[in-house]
C-alpha cells in the first residue's frame, strides 16, 4: 500500500462528505434525531421508575453510532463508485483494493468520531448526560470493539455488492437494523426469548452493551464476554476481508466491475 494513494482517496471522500447534503445528514441529522427521540423517551420512563434508564438508553444510542457508521460508510462509498461508474476507472489505475478500503475505513471512523462528539455535546446540553462519566476506559474499549465489528459488517455488505452489483444495494442500509434487535442495544440479553438469545449470544456487540448496563447499574462487568467480543470481532473482520477479496476477484472475472449492474 502507498500512503500517497490513500491520502488522495481520503481527499476524494472528504470532498464528497462536505459537498453532499445527504452525507452531512448521516453525520448530523439522523444521529441527533435519534438522540432526541430516545432521550425524551428515557426521561418519560425515568419518571415511572427508579432505574437509570436515561444513561442506559443514551449511552446505547451514542455507542451504536460506531457500528452504524463503520458498516454503512464502507458499503455506501463503494456503492457511490458503482453509481458513478467509477470503480472500473479507479481500479485501472495503480490503486489497490486494500488502499481503497483503508481510505474508506479511515474516513468512516473520522465521520463516526464527529458524530460521537456532536451527540456527546447534545447529551451534555439537553440531558446533562456525559457518557464519559460511566467509565472512560470502558467507553474507549467499547468504541474499539464496535468499530471493528462495524467494519466487518461493512466488508460483508461490500463483498456482496462486488459479487452481485447494485441490485442488492438495500443491504447497505438494512443489515445493521436487522442486527440491532439481537445486539441487545437497548435491553438486556435476559429480555429476549430463548431462540433470540441464542443468536444474540453469538453477536460480539451484545457483550459491549451488556457491559455498559452493568457499569451503569454498579454490577461486575463480564470481562470474558468483552474478551470474546474482541477476539470474535477481529476474526470476523479478517474473514470478511478475505471474502471481499474473493468477491472482488470474481467481479473482475465476470465483468461486473466494469458494468456495475
Amino acid at each position: 500500500m502507498k500512503i500517497h494513494r490513500i491520502n488522495a482517496l481520503l481527499l476524494k471522500y472528504y470532498y464528497i462528505t462536505i459537498n453532499r447534503v445527504d452525507r452531512l445528514f448521516d453525520i448530523i441529522y439522523w444521529p441527533v434525531l435519534d438522540l432526541f427521540i430516545w432521550g425524551f423517551t428515557a426521561l418519560y420512563i425515568q419518571k415511572l421508575s427508579d432505574v437509570n434508564v436515561l444513561s442506559m438508553l443514551m449511552g446505547a444510542v451514542i455507542l451504536w453510532v460506531f457500528v452504524w457508521r463503520a458498516s454503512q460508510d464502507i458499503a455506501v462509498f463503494v456503492l457511490e463508485d458503482f453509481w458513478s461508474r467509477n470503480l472500473y476507472h479507479l481500479f485501472t489505475s495503480p490503486v489497490r483494493l486494500s488502499e481503497h478500503l483503508v481510505s474508506i475505513i479511515i474516513i468512516g471512523f473520522l465521520r463516526a468520531l464527529a458524530t460521537f462528539a456532536l451527540m456527546w455535546a447534545v447529551g451534555m446540553v439537553f440531558y446533562a448526560f456525559n457518557i464519559l462519566d460511566i467509565s472512560p476506559l470502558l467507553i474507549s474499549f467499547s468504541v474499539l470493539l464496535l468499530t471493528i465489528f462495524g467494519w466487518a459488517i461493512g466488508l460483508f455488505v461490500a463483498a456482496f455488492i462486488f459479487r452481485f452489483g447494485q441490485r442488492i444495494q438495500v443491504m447497505a442500509w438494512s443489515v445493521t437494523f436487522l442486527l440491532s434487535p439481537f445486539a441487545c442495544v437497548f435491553y438486556p440479553l435476559s429480555a429476549l426469548p430463548e431462540w433470540a438469545a441464542r443468536i444474540a449470544s453469538v453477536i460480539p456487540a451484545t457483550y459491549v452493551f451488556e457491559a455498559l448496563r452493568a457499569m451503569i447499574n454498579g454490577i461486575p462487568v463480564n470481562q470474558a464476554g468483552l474478551l470474546y467480543s474482541l477476539i470474535s470481532s477481529i476474526i470476523l473482520f479478517v474473514a470478511m476481508a478475505f471474502f471481499l477479496q474473493q468477491s472482488f476477484i470474481k467481479s473482475k472475472k465476470t465483468g461486473l466491475l466494469a458494468k456495475g449492474a
